[in-house]
């Protein structure tokens, strides 16, 4: 089962790399959720997932919201001192946007600074500058130590040319 769903993944992961097309909110939340799963057969009830999805009929970059909520599992719930949390996803339809926000209830951290644990962290810098590029989107993280970490994506309902 976990061979087929990693599997499964890897090939979700492979085919958002072909370029720079929106696709349904739906497949990207597909991919996601696959990789929780995967991570709940590895960690199993140390980690939890909360899902408010109030709105999904718009479109998003592949690979947008995976990535944040891998950070969230990676970088939050995991470096709570006993390994256990909570990984929330929400999305909601404003008036000029699209909003999904993942929280997550790990230690937290600043975001004006860069650790020094010999990682790269490109990740957020990636998904902000496709986001960007692709549709004009933007993704906001708000942290402190302490306090978990809320990440932000905001999807204009009007595409710039």
């Amino acid at each position: 089962l976990a061979t087929r769903k990693f599997a499964k993944y890897l090939r979700g992961n492979m085919n958002s790399l072909t370029g720079d097309n929106l696709i349904p909110f739906e497949m990207e939340m597909q991919h996601t959720q696959l990789y929780l799963e995967l991570e709940q057969i590895r960690f199993g009830d140390a980690l939890r997932v909360k899902y408010n999805i109030v709105a999904s009929d718009f479109r998003i970059p592949p690979l947008t919201l995976e990535p944040i909520v891998e950070n969230a599992v990676k970088h939050g719930v995991r470096m709570n001192a006993n390994g256990r949390g909570t990984v929330s996803i929400a999305t909601s339809k404003c008036e000029n946007c699209w909003e999904l926000r993942v929280t997550d209830d790990g230690p937290g951290f600043d975001p004006q600074t860069t650790p020094d644990d010999g990682e790269t962290h490109i990740g957020i810098h990636n998904v902000q500058e496709r986001l960007n590029r692709i549709c004009g989107g933007t993704l906001t993280i708000e942290s402190a130590p302490g306090r978990g970490a809320v990440a932000t994506i905001r999807l204009p309902k009007e595409r710039r040319a």
